[in-house]
């Protein structure tokens, strides 16, 4: 078996790879501000010795370009056949014009929106469709700021599968009408991400469906270990300086960073890049964490036009910083106003059109150069994670209103001259 089974990150016991033992039952969790803490939370532990024997640059190389090129290390087996909506597989940009605005030497962008739904999330649906097919269930559920939601439910489609997806009514149309129209049962509901989800917790419990929530369903995260196998594989079997992610839940950015450490320690590179974590000024526990040295729920948030990235809490909030803290990394707040700068510039100096959580590791990265945490030379990758049609309310806040013109000839030179 290539899963030895899901490990407790806080005591170290291990128990079967299944979706009770998503939380330890020996550390379950506690409330803190009204919100659940996962003490217990587990991770997939993989048996890297069987994995070892079997995987290789060769056997990789032979395969198709995307997420499930390198599924030995995901658990699955050689020959096991898996739903996929061609995951993964996604452009390494060697930005030109937006490194020289920057004045930095090396920017590659690692562009999540071209996924099949238009984020990484894809990549964490993979797995956790998969699994619920393997377990035989008929359902799946989420509670989901949108790009999880959105996801789940093209994948569920796929898979045949029921899905109930649960959204803050403040949502983007965009994200809302991605899973309506996959079929999935969509429920808007009022409050916040962390407020849904308390509630969510108990409604689910006992009922005979996969949850499949971002920060709890411990396979999602490995689908994200596949961004760093292909940005390593991308710039020729290494790892780049630094690694600059957008963080909500802190699930992609933990995820990316066990991918970096499973290449190391298997020996297909030999260098590890330091982790940044950037989220908005109006709730990011996980950059308000490392800055203290301590993580625990916020107060409270505002509101911020990066919906996918604000809140209360992150799930994943240890495993994150954990992350920041064994990579010698760093984190860094954005404001609104940055975030929508960063869109700007993306989309007219490299053609990447990505939505505000998408692009707050641009807002973050002249902060971290101008601070000297970054240096100039060094070789920096930002992951672009989500697509901006998702929100084309905050695209028409960076774009120029269309001009209405006669259908003339003389009218239409008049403006092109």
């Amino acid at each position: 078996m290539l899963v030895k089974g899901l490990k407790c990150i806080n005591c170290g016991e291990m128990f079967p790879p299944e979706p009770k033992f998503f939380v330890c039952p020996r550390c379950g969790f506690e409330k803190i501000r009204g919100i659940t803490v996962f003490k217990g939370i587990t991770e997939v532990a993989y048996n890297y010795e069987e994995i070892g024997k079997i995987v290789s640059k060769r056997l990789f190389s032979r395969r198709p370009f995307n997420a499930l090129r390198y599924k030995e290390l995901l658990g699955f087996q050689k020959k096991e056949k898996l739903l996929t909506l061609g995951e993964g597989g996604t452009p390494l940009l060697k930005s030109e014009k937006l490194a020289e605005k920057i004045k930095i030497k090396h920017l590659l962008l690692k562009n999540e929106a071209q996924n099949p739904t238009g984020s990484f999330k894809d990549r964490e649906s993979l797995l956790a469709v998969n699994k619920a097919l393997q377990f035989g269930k008929k359902s799946v559920s989420c509670v989901s700021s949108g790009n999880a939601a959105a996801s789940l439910a093209a994948y569920a489609a796929r898979a045949g599968l029921d899905c109930f997806v649960f959204m803050p009514a403040t949502a983007s149309r965009g994200k809302i009408s991605q899973c309506s129209v996959h079929g999935a049962k969509t429920f808007l509901v009022s409050g916040i991400y962390e407020e849904i989800f308390e509630v969510y917790l108990e409604a689910v419990k006992d009922l005979d469906i996969f949850d499949s929530c971002p920060g709890y369903n411990r396979f999602r995260v490995e689908g994200d270990k596949t961004i760093a196998y292909e940005i390593c594989e991308q710039l020729g079997w290494r790892a780049p300086e630094w690694v600059i992610d957008n963080v909500g839940n802190g699930t992609h950015l933990y995820g990316m960073w066990k991918g970096f450490k499973e290449l190391n320690d298997l020996g297909f590179i030999d260098n590890l890049p330091k982790m940044v974590a950037t989220g908005p000024i109006g709730g990011a526990p996980i950059v308000d964490g490392f800055k203290k040295g301590e993580i625990v729920p916020l107060e409270s948030c505002e509101e911020s036009i990066a919906e996918g990235l604000v809140g209360r809490w992150s799930y994943d909030a240890p495993l994150a910083l954990k992350a920041l803290k064994e990579s010698k990394g760093n984190a860094e707040y954005v404001s609104n106003k940055e975030i929508l700068k960063a869109m700007s510039l993306l989309a007219r100096l490299e053609g990447i059109f990505a939505e505000p959580s998408g692009s707050a590791c641009i807002a973050a990265l002249p902060k971290l150069v101008e601070a000297g945490i970054i240096d100039r030379k060094d070789e920096v990758v930002c992951v672009i994670t989500g697509n901006g049609l998702k929100d084309p309310k905050s695209g028409r806040r960076i774009s120029e209103n269309p001009v209405n013109v006669l259908r003339s000839v003389d009218e239409m030179k008049k403006f092109l001259e």
